[in-house]
């Protein structure tokens, strides 16, 4: 039987025991003893030492002893359990010098080194201040620079076998912690949560009876309740209370400003009450728009009710939730927008530039619980989701970033409004291709710039090239009012001109004179000297008459603008050839 360890906050906790021991022993003047060494080194900081052995002066930044740590990091996330890094202590003396390193920054380093992000922590050992490392054990092994797996034996970091390193793995908790078993069971669940657990699955049309069932037989189709009796690392995380916030909400009036309402997870209650007291909050923060808005909806709320929980659920479901800090849930009036922002970076090859198409889950079991509660639905839609139904309603996009700690933040604006958007991706025909997540973002982008090559598609898609070129075909089949959505010239794709004048002449609503929606339509020299450069950009040359289907305007306009500025070198010079091969190649290339 697999060894039973305990969940995550335990284990966090047990370790951190372990290293206040430790810190309790250095504070006397004595080192750790043979067990705590295993699980806690003890280091002085790297680099802070000139060639006679002295101490140079502190600095809140050192990437020597960033990139020394690392190794160290790496080593004990393949040691089972995990393990601790006390920082700020003389090597074999055991005296504390202290550190005066920066935490946000050491840790952002550390991720940015070995894709982990620890626990930090100050701590005071004989009137110095250091720093104590909470490293989590990784579901996967952790390579050095030279391509090698360490972990901890003893005091030192060993080799270790690949083969060994994956039998010990599954010996303790297989692939996935929040799969692992712990050691609570249904009576750890409170009436509260069980009650929350069933109005989830009402609201998504579960089955009657197994709602109104056992709790016993409700948590094993769950999937968090083993025939053991015990509850999964998933199970206690989402339904036992938790000693402190997991979720905090606060409204701003405007960013930066007065907090005006604020929701803070009591601790002793469970993740999936406090879910539910933040999903009633921002529903309510989420006010329906009045009906005298021009072209938006009666009925429409401020943003996309699915967007805004796709946004809170990819938070807690992907977050890093060895760390103790909260998700943060912020609402803000002035723009009706939505900040989620929670600790962690991305993982599994994910970034903030291919968010939209790659998938990674960092917890497996957990994302699997939130789909058994009818939260999310399968793997991977949640992203897709918020794009479609953003661009849909008329917002931007979805901003996903990676921010300093490291954390991920995502922003959904609700203001200023672009009803053009929503109406002419409500006008698309056939009606599933409104649904497409791929012909939003292609349409979003083809309202402001020119055309789209099958390259530039894959970057607005965030997807491969061959991608792009299915995608591109899929929006070419689509028509509003019976023509066609895309037209093709060379090797771009733009919208078509019959098209693109309907949105300028207001039939999808009136565009605001500060936009830049359709800028290469206005017909003017600067619309001329902007689609040459965007098209040179992906080009070798570019002719009268590419400028002209671009923009709409007679070519012998076009030609005249074109000749003025390849006269003066601005953006263009001419190129060899006349006539009908008369053309303009960039300046960077002459």
């Amino acid at each position: 039987m697999s060894q039973m360890i305990p969940d995550l906050v335990a284990a966090r906790e047990e370790l951190r025991a372990v290293a206040d021991e430790v810190l309790a022993r250095l504070a006397a003047g004595v080192g750790p003893n043979a067990v705590e060494v295993e699980r806690v080194d003890v280091k002085e900081e790297a680099a802070r030492r000139d060639r006679s052995g002295g101490l140079l002066p502190a600095s809140p930044t050192n990437q020597a002893a960033a990139e020394h740590l690392a190794g160290e990091v790496r080593c004990m996330a393949n040691t089972p359990r995990g393990g601790a890094i006390v920082l700020g202590v003389e090597d074999g003396t055991w005296a504390p010098l202290g550190t005066d390193l920066d935490i946000e920054w050491l840790r952002q380093r550390l991720d940015d080194l070995t894709g982990i992000a620890p626990v930090i922590e100050e701590r005071e050992v004989g009137g110095a201040r250091v720093l104590l490392l909470l490293i989590a054990e990784s579901p996967d092994p952790v390579e050095d620079s030279d391509h090698r797996v360490r972990w901890r034996v003893g005091d030192r970091c060993v080799e270790a076998d690949r083969a060994e390193w994956w039998t010990h793995r599954a010996a303790r908790i297989g692939v996935d912690p929040m799969a692992a078993p712990t050691e609570r069971s249904t009576a750890d669940i409170s009436d509260a949560a069980l009650a929350a657990v069933r109005k989830y699955l009402e609201a998504g049309s579960e089955d009657p009876e197994l709602v109104a069932g056992d709790a016993d037989t409700l948590l094993t189709r769950l999937g968090v309740l083993r025939p053991t009796g015990t509850l999964s690392q998933a199970g206690v995380l989402v339904l036992t209370p938790s000693p402190t916030a997991q979720i905090e909400l606060s409204r701003l009036d405007v960013a930066g400003g007065n907090v005006i309402g604020r929701f803070d997870q009591r601790a002793g209650t469970t993740l999936i009450e406090a879910l539910a007291a933040v999903e009633e909050r921002l529903d309510a923060y989420n006010e329906v728009r009045p009906e005298n808005r021009g072209f938006v909806e009666a009925g429409q709320r401020q943003l996309p009710v699915r967007a805004v929980r796709e946004a809170v659920l990819n938070h807690l479901v992907h977050r890093d939730w060895m760390q103790p800090e909260p998700t943060t849930v912020r609402w803000i009036d002035a723009d009706a927008s939505l900040e989620v922002t929670s600790p962690g970076g991305f993982t599994g090859g994910v970034t903030a530039e291919n968010v939209l198409t790659t998938r990674h889950p960092r917890y497996p079991a957990l994302a699997d619980l939130f789909r058994a509660l009818r939260l999310v639905d399968r793997q991977g839609v949640g992203v897709p989701r918020m794009y479609q139904t953003m661009l849909a309603e008329g917002h931007h996009v979805p901003l996903i970033e990676s921010i300093a700690g490291p954390r991920i933040r995502t922003t959904l604006t609700g203001e200023p409004l672009r009803p053009v958007m929503a109406h002419l991706l409500g006008a698309v025909t056939p009606l599933p291709r409104r649904r497409d997540v791929r012909v939003a973002v292609l349409l979003d982008a083809l309202l402001s710039r020119p055309a789209l090559t099958a390259a530039s598609a894959a970057l607005v898609l965030q997807s491969s090239v061959p991608a792009a070129r299915l995608a591109l075909e899929a929006a070419e089949s689509c028509h509003v009012g019976g023509v066609p959505l895309l037209s093709r010239h060379g090797d771009a794709r733009l919208l078509t001109p019959g098209i693109a004048n309907d949105v300028r002449k207001g039939r999808y609503g009136s565009l605001p004179t500060s936009t830049d929606l359709l800028w290469f339509r206005q017909g003017s020299a600067d619309t001329v000297r902007r689609v040459a450069k965007e098209w040179l950009d992906e080009h070798p040359r570019v002719s009268s008459g590419d400028v002209a289907t671009l923009t709409g305007m007679s070519q012998p306009n076009v030609s005249s603008t074109l000749s003025a500025l390849a006269a003066v070198g601005d953006v263009i010079v001419r190129g060899p050839g006349k006539g009908r091969a008369a053309h303009f190649v960039s300046t960077a290339r002459d």
